[in-house]
């Protein structure tokens, strides 16, 4: 025989009621121990259905003239313009390139130099040993009516003391600087290509008469 077993009802201590109290703190306590009687007598067993249903939130929207703010306290996150950096183009002047040490032009007469006849010796004078440089060009072929333009040829490391340019011949006498070893004189010419001019560089051993003299000729 199988003896079933029952739940006990609960038994719960009676409520002891409140005495009244004349003032608002004891007619608070009674009335909290009025609510505490009720609640325990009614069934453990108690449900109550879900009257709350579903609630719908609505999402306030921002008016179109408060474009760019947002209102605290919503449920929107508030946004910030962010700052954008904007590159501002700098005009600057064009400086160019500049050219430590340019080339030059090339010769309009390249080979009237090595075409020309020149010789170099050593004369005295009153003050001294003189360099004398003769370059005569030369008059046929392809070289024909070129001639040294007048004026005072351009000497370096020494001294022009007297010159002679006539047609297509050219004479200068340099006094060289004291210890030199060279000395160079420059004459300008006209060739059927346009003007130009003629180096003639001098290198010797010694500043007297009768050095042995060397020369070499080139185009500008």
């Amino acid at each position: 025989m199988t003896r079933r077993l029952q739940i006990l009802p609960e038994v719960l201590p009676a409520p002891t009621p409140a005495a009244p109290s004349p003032n608002v703190r004891g007619r608070t306590l009674a009335h909290m121990q009025r609510l505490l009687a009720t609640a325990a007598v009614m069934p453990l067993a108690c449900t109550k259905a879900d009257t709350q249903g579903s609630q719908t939130i609505t999402i306030p929207t921002v008016a179109a003239s408060d474009t760019g703010q947002q209102t605290h306290g919503t449920l929107i996150p508030e946004t910030h313009t962010a700052a954008t950096a904007t590159a501002t183009a700098t005009t600057t002047a064009d400086i160019g390139y500049a050219v430590v040490d340019p080339m030059p032009a090339p010769a309009r007469c390249m080979g009237l130099a090595a075409a020309s006849q020149a010789t170099a010796t050593f004369t005295s004078d009153a003050t001294g040993p003189v360099l004398d440089v003769h370059v005569t060009l030369p008059t046929g072929g392809n070289w024909s009516g070129s001639n040294f333009t007048p004026g005072a040829p351009s000497p370096w490391s020494g001294q022009l003391v007297s010159h002679n340019v006539t047609g297509n011949s050219a004479r200068a006498r340099i006094r060289p600087t004291a210890g030199t070893t060279s000395l160079g004189v420059s004459f300008s010419v006209m060739c059927t290509a346009g003007p130009g001019s003629i180096a003639v560089t001098a290198n010797f051993n010694a500043i007297a008469n009768g050095a042995k003299v060397t020369l070499q000729k080139n185009d500008y």
